[in-house]
């Protein structure tokens, strides 16, 4: 899931910042290390009434910039830093037909410290949730063009009534993976891994001023017959009036074999207080393979009830990732989105993207 929040004078701070880094090299001071990466796509879309071609940020993985970095303050007790500001000039997920150019930010991120032990992980600061990505783990080497979050390329742009050429609800209201709570203040902790396993914890207040508690399992394993890696969590938002308390279940786990070939799975049910609310599911499948620098995927997502009480928005597409070098990516993209509602006719959206990622 992913949350922007932009301010004037955080540039002021990126200055202060960049000097204070640079004089890390000072006897006693801490050393953090700058990274991060530019990301830019051409994306042609086409609503069944008009297409068009645009530039964008791909918000799959935005363009950023993060200071990291840890230290030991006794023996056993490590302190820990993740400053990291993402810069959006055209999010791909704000574009729409009538908005094809939207103004840069720059957009807060992380603002957060650490301190790790035996004990485990303490957080605390702007940051993730426990359960934060537990909706997108994902093997199969594609995700800087296609996992779980459909919305994040092409969510501003809305389903057009076949009747009458007029616009209704966008991808983004009718299909989200349910990713929980995002970024947000909050203090967590994560245990030491117990064997294959990990657990975490969180709670705080979110970007909108609701309170929220998170909790997340979260699997790693290395063997034989490949890589497996999956996560459940659990989140809670009080959100106060109608809705009370927002509840999210769900979770992701995903499988690579030793001959490059991968699937992953989510699902996820989000509920609250509203009386005769149904609740928000949805369910995602990706099946891909990974071959020397190349990987391809095709994947499918699925929502429902997210806009509108009855309605099914479905997506499915292909992808293709290309890494020459650790620090470049070329990749190239083709997805559909159908929305299904009671009452109305639709045409599909579809977009053919193409782009690439540069790291440093």
């Amino acid at each position: 899931m992913h949350r922007f929040r932009g301010t004037k004078s955080m540039s002021r701070a990126v200055t202060a910042a960049l000097g204070l880094i640079a004089a890390s090299g000072t006897a006693g001071a801490f050393e953090a290390k700058i990274s991060g990466h530019v990301n830019r796509m051409i994306m042609r879309v086409d609503d069944g009434q008009q297409s068009k071609v645009l530039h964008a940020d791909n918000i799959n993985s935005q363009t950023r910039f993060r200071f990291v970095g840890t230290q030991e303050v006794t023996p056993g007790l490590t302190a820990g830093l993740n400053w990291e500001v993402g810069w959006t000039s055209n999010p791909s997920s704000s574009l729409s037909m009538t908005s094809p150019s939207v103004a840069a930010t720059l957009n807060e991120r992380h603002t957060d410290l650490f301190f790790k032990g035996k004990w485990g992980t303490v957080s605390f600061g702007q940051g993730d949730g426990a359960a934060n990505g537990g909706m997108e783990v994902d093997l199969s080497g594609t995700t800087v063009i296609q996992y779980s979050g459909f919305s994040d390329i092409g969510g501003g742009f809305a389903f057009r009534n076949k009747a009458g050429g007029a616009a209704g609800s966008t991808i983004g209201a009718t299909l989200s993976n349910l990713d929980f709570e995002s970024r947000y203040d909050r203090l967590r902790y994560d245990t030491p891994a117990l064997g294959p396993l990990k657990f975490a914890a969180s709670s705080g207040t979110t970007s909108a001023g609701f309170d929220a508690t998170e909790f997340a399992a979260i699997l790693g394993s290395d063997f034989a017959a490949g890589k497996l890696a999956g996560a459940l969590g659990w989140s809670q938002e009080k959100r106060g009036g109608v809705a009370g308390d927002e509840q999210t279940l769900g979770g992701s786990i995903s499988f690579l074999a030793r001959n490059g070939t991968n699937i992953s799975f989510a699902h996820a049910r989000k509920e609250d207080d509203t009386l005769g609310k149904p609740d928000h599911k949805f369910t995602y499948v990706k099946l891909g393979h990974q071959w020397g620098k190349h990987a391809v995927a095709i994947d499918y997502g699925q929502g429902k009830h997210m806009a509108l009480a009855g309605d099914k928005s479905k997506a499915y597409g292909i992808g293709y990732v290309w890494t020459p070098e650790k620090w470049a990516e070329l990749y190239a993209g083709f997805k559909v989105h159908k929305l299904e509602r009671p009452g109305a006719d639709f045409d599909n959206i579809s977009f053919l993207s193409a782009g690439t990622r540069i790291k440093f």
